[in-house]
């Protein structure tokens, strides 16, 4: 049997599609196709990568008169099937992230800059177009953003087993991100201690609503409006800087990545995702059915503290579950 026929018995047997092939190898459904229709071979690190993937030996895979699903040694005697991670994928992945980044960020920027809007329409109130026009700003501003978040979780796809699975990685690869991670920590603290100066400021903008229009004559909502302008910029700060972070920690497999701690977010995963539901439903019903824009914001950084509270909580159940 040749490589191209054992690929595609072993990807059937596994009940995988080229594409989920394709995505633990790190390479396009395209190469896939290409090795099962025996138009092209897979390189070294390709066959050692489906070696510990499918749980058999190199030379069963390359040796056409070997018909024995031969487990290696390695494998049977630490009992891990974890896949490696190459220096060019962790150096490509360095480099997605690091252009994802500022897209990311900036669309978070606007889902915040889209709470804006319907605030100041509330300053032309005895004009009839106002609200319609400050809801449709609104969501003209959250389409981009929903569009930027598509555009680069697409860019990022092949990449996503990372968060998910733990992973072994190639030889130097802990000792070049630890160096470049060292390199880049005075920049991360930089940004974090801008944004929370910023938050700062934003505080004093919000309580300064209440005393600050009769002094300057200035609209209330034009005050809040700034305040929200200031966290959002914040926020870019922080969500830059943090995914940049967050690569790091991935390859490091550390704090959040731990395999341990991937683990737990699969399981708390669907409970995180109804409750920031139940959060938007929340805001967008308390906000059209009051239509007092300028302070139903404040039920994201409540939520935001809430949500700690519920992640801990769950964190402790699902561990005492595991130690049981």
């Amino acid at each position: 049997m040749i490589l191209a026929d054992k690929i595609i018995e072993l990807r059937k047997q596994n009940n995988w599609s080229q594409e989920e092939l394709a995505e633990k190898l790190g390479v396009s459904r395209q190469a896939i196709s290409k090795w099962e229709g025996a138009q092209s071979t897979p390189d070294l690190e390709r066959i050692i990568a489906m070696s510990n993937l499918f749980g058999v030996s190199t030379d069963y895979l390359v040796k056409d008169e070997i018909e024995t699903k031969v487990i290696p040694e390695e494998t049977e005697e630490s009992g891990s099937l974890l896949r490696k991670l190459s220096m060019e994928e962790a150096n490509a992945f360095l480099s997605a992230k690091s252009r994802s980044a500022k897209p990311i960020a900036f669309g978070v920027w606007l889902c915040i800059m889209s709470v804006i809007p319907p605030i100041l329409s509330g300053i032309w109130s005895d004009k009839f177009f106002a609200e319609p026009l400050g809801f449709i700003i609104s969501a003209l501003i959250i389409a981009g953003a929903v569009a930027l978040f598509l555009l680069n979780a697409f860019k990022l796809k092949s990449f996503e087993w990372m968060d998910k699975e733990p992973f072994e990685t190639a030889y130097g690869i802990d000792g070049m991100v630890k160096e470049r991670l060292q390199h880049f920590m005075p920049k991360f603290a930089i940004h974090i201690v801008i944004g929370v100066v910023l938050c700062i400021f934003a505080l004093i903008a919000f309580v300064a609503s209440d005393f600050l229009p009769e002094l300057i004559e200035v609209e209330k909502n034009a005050v809040i409006s700034v305040g929200m302008a200031i966290i959002a910029i914040a926020v870019y700060l922080f969500v830059s800087a943090g995914i940049i972070r967050g690569a790091y920690s991935t390859l490091l497999q550390e704090n959040d990545y731990h395999p341990d701690k991937k683990a737990l977010v699969k399981k708390i995963k669907p409970i995180i995702g109804i409750y920031w539901l139940v959060a938007t439903a929340a805001y967008l019903a308390y906000s059209f059915i009051t239509m007092d824009w300028q302070r139903s914001w404040i039920i994201w950084p409540v939520a935001g503290v809430l949500f700690g509270a519920l992640y801990i909580v769950l964190e402790l159940i699902y561990r005492k579950k595991s130690d049981i």
